[in-house]
């Protein structure tokens, strides 16, 4: 007997997962790592979907410099 499969959209996804606790949620990202279920975005894509986003609303350069020296001392 094979395993039924639910199908279910990101906002059904985000609403259940919003009701649990964050060291909860925690496990649960660790263990799709652990399971590679889930793989990151690649550089090439934050890249293109950041340069997109940047370009749409206009934001200054220094703005960009900015949030990258934020984001690199967030290591």
């Amino acid at each position: 007997m094979s395993n039924p499969t639910i199908e279910l959209t990101e906002r059904q996804v985000i609403s259940a997962l919003s009701q649990f606790p964050p060291k909860v949620l925690k496990k649960v990202i660790d263990n799709l790592f652990k399971e590679k279920l889930y793989t990151p975005p690649s550089l090439k894509e934050i890249t293109k979907e950041a340069s997109a986003t940047v370009k749409k609303e206009g934001i200054k350069k220094e703005t960009v410099e900015e949030a990258i020296k934020w984001a690199r001392s967030q290591k």
